[in-house]
């Protein structure tokens, strides 16, 4: 009985996720990926959006689409699982079998990963889109400051993620504070250990992200209103009018995040009481937090693409001339005598 969880559920009523909840994540982490795939593409295809902040997104956006594909990898495997796999029935008491197969521990290592790195670099967005404006600097640009930003978005997540592989706290969950995919291992003794890597791996930073891009977007957007300013591209000539959509990257993040972070702070009560993980009663947060954690690309899609004035005209330009070099009907022959 080693591989049994040594913690009892204690209750008779302990199920499996839905399958609308599968649903639900599987299509947001498919809409981010193209979401991703379109930034991507615009980014590659119109020379005159191109600067660094749009630079800046590319990698966020990578990083986001990483954590979509690896959300999307989790639910697929949850569903492939049988819900024998899942629990047990011993003495009566119910138990959690930690699943610890490869695909769960490896699914784990991308999205925690990924995920600390995109909390990273909207920091770096912020930081940047703030110094821009107030305190305009080509040192904020150079080589040599993108080639830290680099290094604190991608060395800080993957040291964090190594530590927690070789330690082996990552698998299974139990959906403790995630929806259909791994995370950090509900099975860890003592069982306040689960949350404190919860919080090293990904909800600290979270929360970190959450206070400084909203100070700095808030102090930004004040000093804006006192300029009276009309003209976002005016207060940097390295800027573009639509690079005022950064200033609600915050926001969006916020409220997709959100329904997470409240489901863990209900499972981190739950342990330091030692009593049952109450946040499984919550299924509404449980499906907001599935799709809005998959949901980033996609929103982000939203924001600097169906909102880029620049991108809307190149597209529907495009689209017009489509539908004038083809028109509808086509005469087949002279049907004029």
């Amino acid at each position: 009985m080693e591989d049994i969880m040594k913690k009892s559920l204690n209750t008779s009523d302990h199920k499996m996720l839905h399958a609308y909840t599968l649903a639900l994540t599987g299509t947001s982490c498919c809409m981010s990926i193209c979401g991703a795939i379109v930034i991507s593409l615009t980014y590659c295809c119109l020379p005159e959006i191109r600067n660094f902040p749009r630079k800046l997104l590319l990698y966020l956006t990578f990083a986001d689409m990483l954590t979509a594909f690896g959300n999307l990898m989790g639910t697929i495997r949850y569903g492939l699982v049988k819900e024998g796999d899942k629990l047990g029935n011993i003495s009566g008491t119910i138990y959690y079998f930690a699943n610890r197969n490869e695909v769960c521990v490896i699914q784990s290592f991308i999205t925690t990963f990924s995920s600390m790195a995109s909390f990273f670099w909207t920091v770096i967005i912020a930081v940047y889109i703030f110094t821009a404006v107030v305190h305009p600097s080509h040192v904020f640009k150079s080589i040599k400051a993108e080639c830290v930003y680099h290094l604190l978005s991608w060395g800080i997540p993957g040291a964090v993620t190594i530590i927690a592989l070789a330690l082996n706290v990552l698998g299974e969950d139990a959906s403790l504070s995630t929806g259909s995919w791994c995370w950090i291992r509900s099975d860890l003794e003592p069982r306040v250990w689960t949350s404190v890597w919860m919080v090293l791996s990904g909800k600290g930073w979270e929360i970190l992200c959450y206070v400084t891009t909203m100070s700095l977007y808030c102090i930004l957007k004040l000093k804006l209103w006192k300029r009276r300013t009309v003209k976002f591209s005016s207060l940097n000539t390295e800027l573009r009018e639509e690079d005022k959509n950064f200033m609600w990257v915050w926001f969006v993040l916020y409220l997709l995040r959100i329904w997470g972070t409240v489901r863990f702070f209900l499972s981190f009560t739950a342990i330091i009481n030692n009593g049952e993980p109450i946040v499984h009663a919550h299924s509404v947060l449980l499906n907001m937090q599935g799709v809005g954690d998959s949901g980033q690309a996609f929103w982000n899609f939203v924001i600097f693409c169906l909102c880029d004035k620049t991108i809307r005209d190149k597209i529907t330009g495009r689209l017009r001339i489509k539908s004038e070099s083809t028109p509808l009907l086509s005469p087949v022959g002279n049907t004029y005598a």
